[in-house]
């Protein structure tokens, strides 16, 4: 939980920062250059997708604009290679950009049937077609089912960031409207998102204790347990005291019979003296 509420706090402040650009409908369509939406990006999940993720005033997405758009007519006109290529603009499309976790601009995903690579070569557009020719993504591994587009998890970032960008707007309205300075405005949807991240937290916690119930701090069966190794540990030592005694009584009896068998020793030697003498 406070994961995703990092993630969306660094979202607010990411959406109020960046300033207003082009859409993706302003950008006219190209048949063989698809762009790609929140509410059509499953058209990638079929057959053989290169996407491009970029933003209007990133550089190096300006300096690969050609090149992204020849290698969309190759591989429309290519009929050994069915590619389909496509672009996103994240500054439109936070949803997206958030369901793909884009960190760097650009980034370029190979998708087939669904399953997801991110291509890290150079952007030169020989080295694009060889990447598909040569089937180069089969070396790559896919991303991880938890960190997927389609997963639940990139699901709910993907919401958050649509939140996030509501919130801008409700904060422009509020700017422009009604006249709310920008620091109230901010301080508002924070003390906004700290309310529904404490509801949340508590919510969570009564609902564990009610499936899972209250947690145990004290188990009388570990008290139990340790009474009973404390008996046996006691058991054990008497035995050892029992053997103790037993051992020192056992050295008092050969002490003993030492003893006799020298006072006999010493009996038997004067009676032959004695002998002798007579």
């Amino acid at each position: 939980m406070e994961i995703f509420l990092y993630i969306h706090v660094c979202v607010n402040l990411f959406v109020f920062m960046v300033p207003e650009v082009c859409s993706a409908e302003d950008i006219m369509e190209e048949p063989h250059h698809l762009l790609l939406g929140d509410k059509n990006w499953d058209k990638m999940l079929e057959g053989e997708w290169m996407v491009k993720f970029y933003a209007p005033w990133c550089p190096a997405c300006r300096a690969m604009e050609q090149t992204w758009d020849d290698f969309a007519k190759w591989g429309a006109q290519n009929d050994d290679h069915s590619i389909k290529v496509g672009s996103v603009d994240v500054t439109s499309e936070p949803a997206l950009n958030g369901r793909f976790m884009i960190t760097a601009l650009p980034t370029i995903y190979h998708i087939f049937n669904g399953e997801f690579r991110q291509y890290t070569s150079t952007r030169e557009l020989e080295d694009l077609k060889t990447f598909i020719t040569s089937a180069g993504w089969k070396e790559i591994n896919p991303v991880s089912s938890w960190t997927s587009p389609t997963s639940f998890i990139m699901s709910s970032i993907s919401r958050l960031f649509s939140f996030s960008m509501e919130l801008k707007s409700y904060h422009n309205t509020l700017n422009s409207d009604y006249g709310f300075p920008t620091w109230l405005s901010m301080l508002l949807f924070g003390l906004l998102i700290i309310t529904i991240g404490l509801l949340l937290g508590m919510g969570l916690v009564l609902a564990s204790d009610y499936i899972w119930g209250p947690p145990q701090y004290y188990d009388d069966s570990i008290f139990d347990k340790q009474e009973q190794e404390g008996k046996v540990g006691q058991t054990d030592d008497k035995d050892v005291n029992a053997s103790k005694e037993d051992a020192g009584e056992l050295q008092i009896d050969e002490s003993e019979a030492k003893e006799n068998d020298n006072e006999g020793s010493n009996l038997r030697q004067r009676k032959i003296k004695s002998d002798e003498d007579d």
